[in-house]
């Protein structure tokens, strides 16, 4: 069992060699950039935590991520899972420098940007060639809409090797106060949860 992550009171920390700072509860245009000195990651403790937990027993192979934002998450599951293989996409055109930085450095790392989380052949093309068709997990932190992630979830569950996990983040955000006003974020759409009660129907 590893050493507890220990995150300081402004939601730093270190892991392996790289250095990250929590940032949650901000607009997406407030947030700060990741630089190569410091990766800006968008999970709040509890989060980190259970990814923490899970690794402790689980030695995935292969990671796919859906939605990289700045980054900082990918590193974190690379430096904590230490797999042989990892790739991502982000339906955002523009390139994270940091990020980017980060994988030329490393070998079979990858990252597709302007990349849609429901392009179905692009997915199976990065899981058969840069994931070695070994997919252990998936962490679907993308769109958080029921719609888009129904999609990539039938897209992708078909792939998953024996015993591997598949983390839809965010799944009880229609349930959350915040997102109870007519005026909140995805308040026309329809709740994540949705995915969960229909697969187990």
């Amino acid at each position: 069992m590893m050493n507890p992550i220990k995150i300081g009171p402004g939601g730093e920390f270190s892991l392996g060699d790289k250095n990250f700072v929590i940032e949650v509860g901000v607009a997406p245009k407030d947030h700060r950039p990741s630089t190569s000195a410091v990766f800006t990651i968008v999970k709040s403790e509890p989060y980190l935590r259970v990814y923490e937990e899970l690794a402790s027993g689980f030695s995935p192979r292969s990671i796919l991520e859906l939605g990289v934002f700045q980054g900082g998450s990918y590193v974190f599951l690379d430096k904590l899972f230490k797999p042989r293989r990892m790739s991502a996409v982000d339906i955002r055109p523009k390139p994270v420098k940091a990020l980017l930085e980060y994988i030329s450095r490393g070998e079979n790392r990858f990252v597709r940007f302007g990349t849609s989380l429901c392009d179905g052949e692009k997915l199976r093309e990065i899981i058969l060639g840069e994931l070695a068709d070994e997919l252990d997990l998936i962490v679907d932190d993308a769109s958080h809409t029921y719609e888009n992630t129904k999609i990539s979830f039938e897209l992708l569950f078909p792939f998953l090797s024996p015993g591997a996990i598949y983390v839809i983040e965010g799944w009880s955000w229609a349930h959350l106060p915040d997102y109870q006003s007519p005026e909140a974020r995805f308040s026309n759409g329809h709740a994540l949860s949705n995915l969960l009660l229909n697969k187990l129907c």
